[in-house]
């Protein structure tokens, strides 16, 4: 089979057909591979032409694109939330509320703006404009996934779990109303955004599990979550655009809900919370494309080359050798040798099946 373009691979990859190859499908937030590839150390001046080259040699598809940020600090929002941004990440660490009362009044307020929110012409310009410049960046057709939020990821990081626990507990229909902003929110702005011509695969998520199972109790899922998420899902399919759903944990005890949902792939496969490959194989078969699988906790950070290649080579062979994306149960972090990172990649590269 002749050699495709990256995007010839992809597509071919989500549609379950024959590919010259196992594409391969990650975030990279790893200096060790942009100095490997780009031959010199890493600085604020080099940072993006060094994570540009990495993407363009190792990666089919990928997404958030971004750089170390070198000024580590503190800054805050006009909500009063106070954010901790560390090189490689940041969160939340101070909110402008400490107990449900003060979450309410919060929430109440964020419900009126998201409800006012549309996404105008200037904010499509620009969100076109920011794919379009790592597109150049990199120089080449990989696909760069765009993410969407379903609505209960934001409410539950804005608030913090154990706030946002009582606010369900307490204040039921206040958080519904608050989900149903956010969902339509991100509804309205997916209808503006989406292109197939740009970004035919979308990332719609919220992190669901824990490495024991969900987070949230059935009965809420199935009222303020999976809806919402079908809905989400329905309207890039209106517009020709592809649906991978992202959370870390064992999904394993709702897949059948996300499936009815209507996801078409699922990431990140995180194998040491539970999460099989070949299980999912066998229950969805062509229904849900699959990312992932390989170990980033433990197995890329601090296993072998030889162990690596290993868990690469099994992970191919339990999807089935199609539709399925080689990459990490989560992404490439700083942690991980570059070792490992180029013995995944070269796996995809020259896997035959034994």
């Amino acid at each position: 089979m002749k050699e495709m373009t990256k995007r010839e691979r992809v597509l071919r990859t989500i549609n379950f057909q024959e590919t010259d190859r196992i594409p391969v499908y990650d975030i990279i937030d790893n200096d060790n591979i942009r100095e490997y590839i780009g031959g010199e150390k890493i600085t604020e001046e080099n940072a993006w032409r060094l994570e540009y080259a990495a993407i363009r040699e190792l990666l089919d598809m990928t997404r958030m694109i971004v750089v170390p940020n070198f000024h580590p600090g503190y800054s805050a929002n006009e909500d009063g939330f106070v954010y901790y941004n560390d090189r490689y990440t940041s969160w939340i660490e101070k909110r402008p509320f400490d107990d449900v009362e003060g979450l309410k009044k919060w929430v109440e307020k964020d419900i009126d703006r998201k409800n006012r929110w549309q996404p105008d012409e200037a904010y499509v310009k620009s969100y076109r404009e920011r794919i379009i410049k790592h597109m150049r960046g990199i120089g080449d057709d990989t696909v760069i996934v765009v993410e969407s939020d379903v609505g209960l990821d934001y409410a539950r990081s804005m608030a913090g779990i154990e706030l946002f626990s009582y606010l369900m507990a307490d204040e039921p229909d206040l958080v519904s109303e608050w989900l149903e902003a956010l969902n339509q929110a991100e509804i309205r702005r997916a209808k503006a955004i989406a292109d197939p011509e740009l970004v035919p695969i979308v990332l719609t998520y919220t992190d669901l599990a824990y490495k024991s199972g969900p987070i949230f109790p059935p009965a809420f899922l199935k009222k303020e979550f999976f809806p919402r998420l079908k809905r989400l899902n329905d309207t890039y399919h209106d517009a020709g655009v592809k649906c991978l759903f992202h959370s870390d944990g064992n999904l394993m005890p709702i897949m059948d809900d996300l499936v009815d949902a209507g996801i078409d792939g699922i990431n990140p496969m995180e194998t040491v919370a539970g999460m099989s490959i070949k299980e999912v194989r066998q229950r969805y078969g062509d229904k849900l494309f699959i990312t992932g699988g390989i170990d980033v906790s433990q197995l890329m950070a601090f296993g072998t080359v030889e162990e690596v290649r290993e868990a690469c080579i099994n992970a191919i062979e339990e999807a089935g050798g199609v539709g399925y994306f080689l990459g990490s149960t989560t992404e490439l972090h700083p942690n991980i040798p570059a070792e490992n990172i180029m013995a995944m990649v070269e796996v995809a590269r020259t896997y035959k099946k034994r």
